[in-house]
């Protein structure tokens, strides 16, 4: 796995037919930048199969897997392919160290590139990061995603044009020897096209045989921690940046009491605990469990992922209108405002969900 020194890569689970779901555990920046839980992440989380691509070296199969993975999980698959079809045509698929960055040469490469001072996969110039996420595969792909997300028409205009709008490559349109004297806006990323999409086709169908602790099934061994968190917990590589980070802020929020009414920061009751924990993620739900029954979008037990809404009939609701609710934080984890004399804490999700589940509602 290339970027070593900032990417540590942990099993999750036995190969299922040549594949292996890891998680990719992206280090701490050495070049004195504090990470970011939201842009441009220098540190953070993406589940990733492993496992070879026709036509691809093992280092450049491995990197086309972690692109499309981060930028699937937080912008989905349309993103997938314009990320894939990017670093294929800037670097293919590499992370190229330059000569003329005397820090990124330090970090492991797959090759060198030479134009000004551009790094990594995205071949990203020193403004658009330090030099440990632009040599990163999962902090660079959150840096292009960044630039790519903040244009509004980038989910309406063809693929490699969103690509063009973000990298600004010599690819304007208008020929030139310095674009092979081409008269096709994003050129040299329609190019490459077919083959992003073909190579996220094939992720996505091996991603189905993933198991990146979002499911409802039994917590982590070993010791209980404060407010019932279990020591060996972590926050699944399957959650979303955005799902994350509302999940983090829930689990900032034990052992404060719970108070009817109360959106913090020092009590909360149960949805004002999730409508918080969502908006510090920067997505609105609404206030109320009677509301929040209709936020997001219907989901599956099978299907849960980090930051749903687990809704459940409570001591004076029902199946039918549920009078309590907790987030599911993943590793079959509930964290929840649980009534007047008792604090936020963790339990599981069986013994949350033993009287009945009303509605399981996906955010983000």
């Amino acid at each position: 796995m290339p970027g070593l020194s900032v990417a540590a890569t942990v099993m999750l689970s036995a190969p299922v037919a040549g594949l292996t779901a890891l998680v990719v555990l992206i280090g701490g920046a050495t070049d004195g930048v504090a990470n970011s839980r939201f842009s441009g992440l220098s540190g953070g989380s993406v589940c990733a199969t492993s496992g070879p691509l026709t036509g691809m070296s093992a280092a450049q199969a491995q990197n086309a897997r972690v692109v499309a993975a981060t930028a699937s999980a937080r912008a989905g698959d349309h993103a997938a392919v314009i990320a894939v079809m990017t670093g294929l045509a800037e670097s293919g698929m590499r992370v190229l160290a330059n000569s003329n960055d005397p820090r990124g040469i330090q970090f492991p490469n797959q090759g060198m590139g030479h134009d000004h001072d551009s790094l990594g996969i995205f071949q990203q110039r020193a403004s658009w990061g330090t030099s440990a996420q632009r040599m990163d595969p999962v902090a660079s792909t959150n840096l292009f995603l960044d630039a790519l997300l903040s244009r509004a028409n980038w989910m309406t205009v063809e693929p490699w044009r969103a690509a063009q709008d973000v990298q600004r490559s010599a690819f304007t349109g208008v020929p030139s020897p310095s674009n092979t004297f081409s008269s096709v806006y994003g050129g040299n990323y329609l190019a490459q096209a077919a083959e992003a999409a073909r190579i996220v086709d094939l992720i996505k169908m091996d991603s189905t045989k993933l198991d990146c602790g979002g499911g409802p099934g039994d917590p982590p061994a070993g010791p209980i921690g404060a407010n019932g968190l279990p020591v060996g917990y972590r926050t699944p590589a399957g959650a979303s940046v955005a799902a994350r980070a509302a999940v983090v802020f829930a689990l900032d929020q034990r052992g404060k009491p719970y108070l009817w009414g109360a959106t913090g920061p020092s009590a909360y009751d149960c949805s004002g605990l999730t409508l918080s924990a969502w908006a510090h993620a920067g997505i609105t739900i609404t206030r109320t469990t009677y509301t929040q029954l209709n936020d997001g979008t219907a989901t599956t037990e099978s299907s849960l992922r980090p930051g749903d809404l687990v809704l459940i009939p409570g001591s004076d609701g029902s199946l039918a209108s549920p009078g309590h609710l907790g987030m599911f934080i993943g590793e079959g984890l509930v964290i929840h405002a649980p009534h007047t004399g008792d604090v936020v804490k963790v339990v599981t999700y069986k013994s949350f969900t033993a009287d009945g589940i009303s509605a399981l509602r996906h955010i983000g």
